[in-house]
């Protein structure tokens, strides 16, 4: 895939993602993800994943001005989880497409159980789910939350992945609250493959969300 396409897919991601129909700044914040390896040293098991042709998403985050990177998968275990990291030493724990875990972030969720989401995702159905977050409160002590959650289908987009692959999707809303948070994930998921090729997720109230979509060879 070209520079030039990939600023493109970019620049479509974003805007996608962050709800925003166009923005000046856009290109600018694309050309300096893309240009930045000239000053940036990224780290070797990056490099190690990046020349094994390992998997990739392009990633955003929501609250953060000029926060794009990319996340290579780094290793998969017997239970199907996922690491994934960024050239920045940035990492997330991911399973069948679903955030479980980040780390570096600041705010970080510590682990996640949402296999009742992804379950109503590969079936397609909307349904009422629970989900529990384990994050770091104050005095840095880990606490598990639990989140009732309404799992809807909106529409039929498509997603391009790359120059030559346009996924044929359904838009999902996840809505989860509870008597202190409320949040809401977004999750396109392609018909026939059930794959989450992009999604919105949430990682913690001062995180707030990632926006990812898979990188197509």
């Amino acid at each position: 895939m070209s520079v030039k396409t990939r600023i493109a897919l970019l620049l479509g991601f974003v805007a996608v993602l962050s709800g925003c129909s166009s923005d000046p700044n856009q290109s600018a914040l694309a050309q300096q993800f893309f240009n930045r390896s000239k000053g940036f040293e990224p780290g070797a098991d990056f490099l190690a994943a990046q020349r094994s042709g390992a998997p990739g998403y392009v990633a955003g985050l929501q609250n953060g001005e000029n926060a794009y990177t990319i996340f290579l998968r780094q290793t998969v275990n017997a239970r199907g989880e996922e690491t994934w990291i960024s050239p920045d030493r940035l990492s997330l724990g991911m399973k069948d497409g679903m955030l479980i875990a980040t780390r570096g972030f600041g705010d970080d969720q510590l682990a996640a159980d949402a296999r009742a989401t992804r379950a109503a995702l590969t079936s397609g159905r909307e349904t009422v789910t629970e989900r529990f977050v384990t994050l770091l409160t104050e005095g840095s002590t880990a606490e598990t939350f639990a989140f009732r959650c309404q799992i809807t289908r909106e529409k039929r987009e498509p997603v391009q992945l790359s120059e030559s692959y346009t996924a044929d999707t359904e838009l999902f809303y996840e809505t989860c609250r509870n008597g202190q948070m409320a949040f809401r994930n977004l999750f396109w998921v392609e018909r026939g493959t059930r794959t989450i090729v992009q999604s919105r997720q949430w990682v913690s109230t001062e995180t707030g969300e990632l926006a990812l979509r898979l990188i197509k060879p």
